[in-house]
């Protein structure tokens, strides 16, 4: 795996890491965003797992984390704008410079799997996509997490346990869309809610069982916003005797995820 520091338009950088195949550089490639407060890094077993089922991989950075340029902390803000509008394209431009002869295929991972739906499309987590009475306790979390990120300045994710540290605008962003479960977005002039149903690429939408922060009702809520896109849904049993969060386990055991992503890029 090499790496590649990139751009953005607003002048910020980050390292975009690469898993090339020299012996067939026309192999399929999976263009990766993280989740919400997670480092690129964390997704390289992943990574290695995709690669050595014949693909081509580029693992990007969200703003803010990693070895993003910027740095989470008070008076530093950036939201769902600044990652759709700058880091995306940023990535994407990368990638197929990258990979001149790969057909290229978006892979996020819960707010990268979003992100990506905004840019490629112009859908969000809403909180009735969680079962009652969790989807109350989702609501209510988002919104003081909201308003406690506003107070202190930013998310201090890692302080408390909970994601990783970042922008108070993210938390707002998010906050909003598990409100309203749509992509009006505080941090952008542009209004995204009517671009997914614009969508007509294949789409792959997998959700694992036992996942709290992106249960199956989250999912297919994002998956039924594509109304033009051809989507397959997929439930999968994925890190259940792995250590850790759900949302994250499935990074390390990814055999069965791997198997259902060739399967649908070669029939893609």
């Amino acid at each position: 795996m090499t790496t590649e520091t990139v751009r953005a338009a607003d002048g910020a950088t980050a390292d975009v890491l690469l898993h090339r195949r020299p012996d067939d550089p026309s192999a399929p490639v999976l263009v990766c965003m993280p989740a919400m407060g997670t480092r690129a890094a964390a997704y390289a077993p992943l990574a290695d797992a995709l690669a050595g089922a014949g693909f081509q991989v580029a693992v990007g950075e969200l703003r803010g984390q990693g070895t993003s340029s910027v740095r989470v902390g008070r008076g530093v803000r950036y939201g769902y704008h600044e990652m759709a509008a700058y880091d995306c394209p940023t990535l994407f431009r990368a990638v197929q410079a990258a990979f001149p002869a790969a057909p290229r295929h978006l892979l996020g991972h819960s707010l990268g799997g979003q992100l990506g739906t905004l840019y490629l499309s112009q859908e969000p987590h809403h909180y009735r996509g969680w079962p009652f009475p969790q989807s109350l306790g989702v609501l209510a979390a988002f919104q003081c997490a909201a308003a406690f990120s506003a107070v202190y300045g930013y998310f201090p994710g890692r302080r408390i346990g909970v994601l990783g540290n970042d922008s108070a605008q993210v938390l707002k962003d998010m906050a909003t869309q598990v409100r309203t479960g749509r992509y009006h977005v505080p941090s952008s002039e542009v209004d995204f809610e009517p671009a997914p149903a614009k969508q007509e690429l294949p789409v792959l939408a997998v959700a694992i069982k036992g996942d709290a922060m992106a249960p199956p009702g989250g999912v297919r809520g994002l998956a039924g916003k594509l109304t033009s896109a051809r989507v397959t849904y997929w439930e999968l049993a994925l890190g259940e005797g792995a250590r850790g969060s759900r949302h994250y386990a499935w990074i390390r055991d990814s055999a069965a995820f791997v198997e259902r992503v060739r399967t649908f890029v070669d029939r893609a």
